[in-house]
């Protein structure tokens, strides 16, 4: 393995952004050195074979930010906090740059469940701009749902849980169905496959309320028309959801309600399926279930309705529960 100097914004001698620092010593080939292997992963994929490792001059050459390449790209950079390393399970968040994927990665942290928290995106250069490089434990660029399940497999392997917090984004009218189906129905089903080729042990998907709306009898409620019509994309989920259920793959799907942007403010509601039909729910508390679901084997093989007391139309559901904000999230789901 080589190492290579790389600066915590993500300059390194193999993009040839550098910057005048203190952390960025000399650009020369000097700065390539040898690695050593007590700073190496034990459990690294053989898929993701170069590690280019930010190098010191002292022993704590194994805490600093490391770069992991791909053959497509230069696609992880790695934080410095190796202690974590093997604690926990390997977890892959692919859709990291969302507006729900940051704090997604950010709850898994948190958590400290993780062994490695690896923040999956499709543009490396964005996820630096949001921080992720700061937060996940690792990134891997290059990862999209709609490039197909080998490709995906292949970025799994060597990962135990992979958290999907991908969605499309409604834009131009004439292409929101093509763009739906591509990412919330093959996208999905893609993720699948590649977990069941991969051997992922866990994989936990956002989906939304009103997903399965026709089978529950909620067709001509107000939030299945106005959603749905966004690309049919509730159709779209509910036949990416159902291929995940059929696949054998270990799952665990979280539907939230509305959401919104606002840090959470009201106590959480969990349902079972096909429960909801209104209500919003933070983005932050829907990471923060999704964190917490990702290592709870009681929430294997469930599919988990969320949103925030007093935003339904009407009342409260009586059915699930109610929890306090500041409430144990290891226990949410007994």
């Amino acid at each position: 393995m080589w190492v290579v100097v790389a600066h915590r914004d993500g300059a390194t001698l193999a993009d040839a952004r550098f910057r005048d620092d203190t952390t960025m010593r000399a650009h020369t080939l000097s700065n390539l050195v040898r690695a050593p292997r007590a700073c190496l992963r034990a459990r690294r994929s053989t898929t993701r074979s170069v590690v280019a490792r930010a190098s010191n001059d002292d022993a704590r050459a194994c805490t600093r930010r490391a770069v992991l390449v791909t053959p497509v790209i230069a696609t992880i950079l790695s934080r410095a906090n190796d202690a974590r390393a093997g604690a926990g399970p390997r977890v892959l968040v692919v859709g990291s740059t969302g507006q729900t994927g940051k704090y997604v990665v950010e709850e898994l942290v948190r958590s400290g469940k993780a062994g490695e928290v690896v923040a999956g995106v499709r543009s490396a250069e964005k996820a630096a701009k949001l921080g992720l490089d700061s937060t996940a434990d690792a990134i891997l660029a290059d990862v999209d749902v709609t490039a197909g399940a080998e490709k995906l497999a292949s970025q799994m392997d060597g990962f135990d849980i992979v958290v999907v917090a991908t969605g499309f984004v409604p834009g131009n009218p004439f292409k929101m169905n093509a763009a739906a189906h591509e990412v919330d129905n093959l996208g999905v089903c893609a993720v699948a496959d590649a977990a069941k080729k991969a051997g992922i042990k866990r994989v936990v998907l956002i989906s939304s309320i009103l997903t399965n709306g026709p089978g529950m009898g909620a067709e001509n409620t107000p939030g299945y028309k106005i959603t749905n019509a966004f690309g049919k994309v509730l159709e779209e989920k509910l036949v990416g959801e159902n291929y995940l259920r059929d696949s054998g793959v270990r799952y665990t799907i979280v539907r939230p309600a509305g959401l919104k942007s606002d840090e959470p403010k009201s106590p959480l509601v969990l349902t079972g399926e096909d429960v909801m039909t209104s209500g919003e729910i933070s983005r932050q508390l829907v990471a923060k279930v999704m964190a917490y679901a990702a290592f709870d084997p009681k929430c294997e093989g469930k599919v988990i309705e969320i949103a925030e007391s007093g935003s339904f139309t009407g009342d409260d559901p009586t059915e699930g529960k109610t929890l306090a904000l500041d409430s144990d999230p290891n226990a949410w789901f007994a």
